[in-house]
């Protein structure tokens, strides 16, 4: 994942308990220079398999989606949203902003998303510039997230939020002006995943009709032999 490149660990996903699976990519990661490895699954089998070999739990995702046509309209956001190609705002300011939120996610303290230049050869340029919201206020940002289209899927790409303005209603008037812009596109569905820890977060989806379709399991652990 981007700004964890640094870490001692090759990602990799593991759909079945495979232990033959998991010392090739054992064997890779070494290959690599790295001692061990994050693997992601969906599959509590798995995750067994690699509890007996000192593997941990750091992240856990729900994958939900809402059916578009049929949800109800959310209503307007509260606070003044406008996409980036409405509305250009200095790449800096959102800068600020991805660099104090990547590392405010569970498990993701060690977070590096490096200078301004490499954040946003993945996290701005990639996006297209109708479909990445921002939230402000006056001359200042106080969040934004963005919609991208993955494998024919829309989904909810990183929300971040200045912590001097958090508690504010960010995320919810975020999510709102999306939900109004897919439905006005004929996106059928959008899908989102969100790590189980954030209680607020996976209140706000099922408010507004997101339904959860499957989990994602994320463990660390040595590279095997």
């Amino acid at each position: 994942m981007p700004g964890l490149a640094h870490l001692p660990f090759a990602e990799v996903w593991l759909h079945e308990p495979d232990e033959a699976a998991l010392r090739e990519a054992s064997e890779q990661a070494r290959a690599l220079g790295k001692t061990g490895l994050e693997v992601w699954t969906t599959k509590g089998e798995v995750a067994r398999l690699l509890h007996g070999y000192g593997y941990e739990e750091v992240r856990h995702y729900v994958i939900s989606e809402l059916a578009v046509t049929s949800a109800t309209d959310p209503g307007p956001p509260a606070l003044d949203v406008a996409t980036l190609a409405e509305r250009p705002v200095p790449p800096e300011q959102l800068y600020a902003i991805a660099l104090e939120s990547y590392r405010d996610q569970p498990g993701r303290a060690e977070t590096d998303i490096g200078d301004l230049n490499r954040w946003r050869s993945w996290g701005l340029d990639p996006h297209p510039p109708d479909a990445y919201f921002v939230v402000h206020d006056g001359n200042d940002v106080l969040g934004y997230a963005y919609l991208t289209p993955e494998e024919g899927v829309w989904t909810h790409g990183f929300a971040a939020v200045a912590r001097a303005h958090r508690g504010r209603g960010v995320v919810g008037a975020l999510k709102r002006a999306q939900i109004r812009w897919a439905k006005e596109r004929g996106i059928a569905a959008l899908r989102t995943a969100t790590e189980t820890r954030l209680a607020q977060m996976r209140a706000l989806n099922d408010r507004f009709g997101y339904r959860p379709l499957y989990t994602e399991i994320v463990l660390r652990g040595p590279a095997i032999r």
